[in-house]
């Protein structure tokens, strides 16, 4: 399938911060252009070209890793996977191209605006709010213990699946209980792209308790 630009609006971009998510400032906002996705065998290609915008926090770095979060012709509000900012500017480009066999260059518009190397995992994102972070009891027991009320998260899934694994970084919200290192949890919140509720299908160890909190999916010996 050949990539067809579609028109976006409200563009958001924030860096990408991989293994440990943690919110961050937009570096360009009100941002209006294209985004497309297109295939080419086992090869996906992500470009999104903005025309307008303004720069915050200094603005993409070309060869930097970002995402965006857009407004498509509908309205609804999307979240793009990581890419490669090509060209920095008023005009910003962002592309990657990710194949599932072996790493590839990622491509862009201008000559030698080649980026870094692409993953060959899988990742993506999802952004919440109204975060509720509860203590893993055991489903046979009636009994919910809230640890973190009301913040704000993001929530990554690297890999395919089966066999991907899920990491939840939470910042601020209300310290309902003690949050030690190792405790086990259950994440829920809505997610902020289409307003829904959103319970991550896991248990998850507490790695880090202080504030973001950052917690890792519970791996049994039988799952790894």
């Amino acid at each position: 399938m050949a990539p067809f630009p579609t028109p976006v609006t409200q563009v958001r971009v924030y860096p990408y911060i991989p293994d440990a998510p943690i919110i961050v400032p937009p570096v360009f906002t009100g941002g209006a252009g294209t985004y497309s996705v297109g295939t080419l065998t086992t090869n996906i290609f992500y470009n999104l070209d903005l025309t307008s915008g303004e720069a915050e926090n200094g603005g993409p770095h070309a060869g930097n890793k970002y995402y965006a979060v857009c407004k498509d012709a509908s309205g609804k509000e999307f979240t793009t996977p990581w890419m490669t900012c090509l060209k920095a500017g008023p005009q910003p480009q962002f592309g990657r191209t990710t194949h599932l066999g072996h790493p590839v260059h990622q491509t862009g518009t201008d000559a030698g605006s080649d980026a870094a190397v692409a993953s060959p995992d899988i990742a993506y994102q999802i952004h919440l709010s109204n975060v509720s972070v509860n203590a893993y009891v055991p489903p046979t027991e009636p009994l919910e213990i809230p640890l973190i009320e009301g913040g704000k998260g993001i929530a990554t899934f690297a890999g395919l699946l089966p066999g991907g694994s899920w990491s939840v970084s939470v910042a601020g919200g209300e310290r309902v209980n003690p949050l030690h290192p190792g405790m086990t949890a259950t994440i829920s919140g809505t997610n902020v792209a289409t307003g829904k509720p959103f319970h991550i299908p896991a248990v998850f160890i507490t790695k880090e308790a202080g504030d973001p909190a950052i917690f890792v999916q519970l791996r049994h010996p039988r799952e790894s």
